[in-house]
């Protein structure tokens, strides 16, 4: 159930402790999200934990993934179209940035 309260004169924090207690997910047995609304994340790469607990959002987590050295793309020379004799476009084709003047 969602909760609103004004913002000086809210729940206190009993109340907000009690709601995410009886709010928080597990999986197996485990609980995700602590009683202070925190998540224990695991690095992907190595499977090991990070060193503290984070608040953050399941958006957040499904996101960590995208990490610039997976974006990274750079090119000397490469690939070009037949017609019209500029970069391809994208990583997967080893495409590079088109330069070009606008009028």
């Amino acid at each position: 159930s969602l909760v609103a309260t004004p913002v000086f004169d809210g729940a206190e924090n009993e109340e907000l402790a009690g709601l995410l207690a009886s709010s928080r997910p597990d999986r197996d047995g485990d609980v995700l999200v602590n009683a202070d609304g925190k998540a224990q994340l695991i690095d992907g790469r190595s499977g090991e934990p990070f060193p503290f607990p984070v608040s953050v959002g399941y958006m957040y987590m499904l996101k960590l993934h995208h990490l610039v050295d997976e974006k990274i793309h750079a090119r000397s020379t490469g690939p070009y179209s037949m017609i019209t004799q500029q970069p391809l476009g994208g990583k997967a084709q080893f495409g590079g940035q088109r330069f070009g003047e606008m009028e």
